[in-house]
């Protein structure tokens, strides 16, 4: 899913070090092949951003102002398993009834399948997809659409091969040291159920931060203090996802009327559980809305919808969403700054834990 359109999938990655300035010329050693070159085998190669056939890599198809747009495209040629099994056994029958017996050994069949592959599989299409990469160098952030550990494995790993680091994905525990200069160990992951006794760790640190948000929201009644870019208010929606490690049924979904208030919702956080995703929207001034579902352990936005743009030519649009995405992103991480903070402070730890007991205790469900 590419950047400059529609609702975007991503997940964020700092650079290491500073992006060099012939960056393109880089990514445009390892460009993807033409689609004629492309065999049995997966193959790999950068693309711009504004098209999966557009292996021209430079200012003009690739740099959005500020930005850098581009796309690992994965290009394979495949045979429909429907077409190769037909195929095979056309030939199998005829062979057959050549040899007057009503089987082939497995050697045989062998065989007859790589001849058929052999003979088809240049005359298929090539399959192509793509994992799209935005680049900000003033920032030092990546934004990628694979959120998969395979999709985030190989773009990571051609992105070193052309530029000769790797970003580095960002979870909950490296954004608190490296972004906040927290020690994400010195969070505590505290029992929130007033029903269990308090002992050991309860869940992830970006599973308590999710519970603690929507503690938060519920708490403020979702608005939050003004800031330099302007005056937010925020709602923790369903679907939700609740976990709790150890035996039974260690994750709830809760998806039908309303979730945060439903009786299951609060039978999950009775039993321990912590919210893992849930989706959030984020809200400034009038008509100008930010929502997404958001996967509290790696720090995955899923489908964000952003605020509708004003400007006209494909270079303004692709800035104006940028600018709104990076808006969203630094309204959720000064709240993920605020969480860690305060629960770095044991005494404000402590009286989290407390509250936090009695909202689940004595909250309505219906």
């Amino acid at each position: 899913m590419a950047f400059d359109q529609g609702s975007i999938t991503f997940r964020i990655c700092r650079l290491p070090e500073p992006l060099p300035s012939d960056c393109l010329e880089r990514f445009a050693a390892y460009a993807a092949p033409d689609l004629t070159q492309v065999l049995g085998e997966p193959v790999w190669g950068w693309v711009s951003g504004r098209h999966l056939l557009e292996s021209r890599i430079d200012d003009q198809t690739c740099k959005l102002g500020g930005y850098y747009h581009l796309c690992l495209r994965q290009a394979e040629r495949k045979i429909p398993a429907s077409l190769l099994s037909a195929e095979c056994r056309l030939i199998e029958l005829t062979r057959m009834a050549e040899a007057g017996t009503d089987h082939l050994n497995r050697k045989e069949k062998k065989s007859i399948k790589e001849e058929v592959r052999e003979r088809l599989l240049p005359t298929m299409p090539p399959q192509i997809s793509g994992t799209y990469i935005v680049i900000d160098p003033s920032e030092g952030f990546l934004y990628t659409s694979g959120t998969s550990p395979r999709q985030m494995d190989l773009m990571l790993g051609y992105f070193n091969k052309a530029i000769g680091f790797e970003p580095i994905p960002l979870a909950p525990e490296n954004i608190a040291e490296d972004l906040f200069e927290i020690d994400p160990a010195g969070v505590p992951l505290s029992n929130l159920s007033p029903e269990l006794p308090d002992s050991g760790d309860s869940g992830t640190l970006g599973e308590n931060f999710l519970t603690w948000l929507w503690f938060y929201q519920e708490k403020t009644n979702g608005v939050l203090p003004p800031s330099k870019l302007g005056d937010f208010s925020f709602l923790v929606d369903g679907p939700l996802v609740l976990v709790a490690e150890g035996g039974g049924a260690f994750e709830s979904n809760i998806r039908k009327g309303t979730p945060t208030i439903s009786a299951e919702a609060k039978a999950a956080l009775l039993v321990g559980k912590k919210l893992r995703r849930a989706k959030l929207i984020f809200a400034r001034n009038k008509g100008e809305e930010w929502s997404f579902t958001f996967d509290a352990n790696d720090f995955i936005f899923k489908g964000l919808k952003l605020p509708d743009g004003e400007a006209m030519d494909r270079f303004a649009i692709f800035e104006e969403r940028m600018t709104n995405l990076y808006i969203v992103q630094n309204v959720f991480f000064a709240l993920f700054q605020r969480f860690l903070k305060e629960l770095s402070d044991p005494q404000k730890a402590a009286e989290y834990q407390t509250a936090a007991k009695k909202w689940i205790k004595e909250r309505e469900a219906r």
